[in-house]
């Protein structure tokens, strides 16, 4: 009998990963089959990930769901890899939040698999690079801050993938504080602390 589970990748145990959970559970996954990891993205050696891929659990012809690919990983190449790994064993693919990458191990149409590869490409692409940027802001935004004077107690624990860009469009005012929180899945003390911090760090942005 062909089976669906569903993989939730979280950054850090900051972060709330109920968002994730109901978007899969909606999308039909019984919530004994959600496997999550609470770690980067930046390799695929996670444990609750490597224990869906075991023969002995997933088989030929079963689907696996993200809430996008960037919770499946963020290194392209890498991400390219595990992709076509699937495909090559029979196991469909859902993103939730990009349906046109979706895979479908009873077609053969080599038009749309061609399709879907290299919309794959763009997408594993422009989240490895801001995953890049963002590693690079920090430390640029640490070392400027040392230079004046700003010590530093324990090392600042990493921020969500995605807060760049919503952090962004929060000061924009394309969307509100409580909306920025749900997104990255943090309590209102979190998410404030976390503000502080990446103005610190990032005083050209906050400005």
């Amino acid at each position: 009998m062909k089976k669906r589970f569903g993989y939730v990748r979280i950054s850090s145990k900051d972060q709330n990963e109920a968002r994730q959970i109901k978007n899969i559970l909606n999308a039909g996954v019984n919530e004994r089959d959600i496997y999550i990891d609470k770690q980067s993205g930046k390799n695929f050696d996670r444990p609750q990930y490597q224990a869906l891929k075991d023969p002995s659990r997933l088989r030929e012809g079963d689907t696996i769901v993200f809430d996008s690919i960037t919770r499946m990983g963020r290194s392209m190449d890498d991400t390219l890899k595990e992709y076509r790994w699937f495909v090559e064993n029979g196991i469909n693919l859902e993103f939730i939040k990009e349906p046109m990458i979706n895979t479908n191990s009873e077609t053969d149409d080599v038009i749309l698999k061609a399709i879907q590869q290299a919309v794959l490409v763009i997408l594993t692409a422009f989240a490895e690079k801001e995953r890049s940027d963002i590693r690079v802001r920090q430390a640029e935004g640490i070392e400027a801050a040392k230079k004046k004077g700003t010590k530093f107690g324990r090392p600042l624990k990493s921020l969500p993938e995605e807060w760049d860009e919503l952090y962004l469009q929060w000061k924009n005012g394309q969307i509100k504080a409580i909306e920025f929180m749900e997104l990255v899945e943090m309590k209102k003390s979190t998410f404030y602390k976390k503000v502080n911090e990446y103005e610190l760090l990032n005083p050209k942005r906050s400005s």
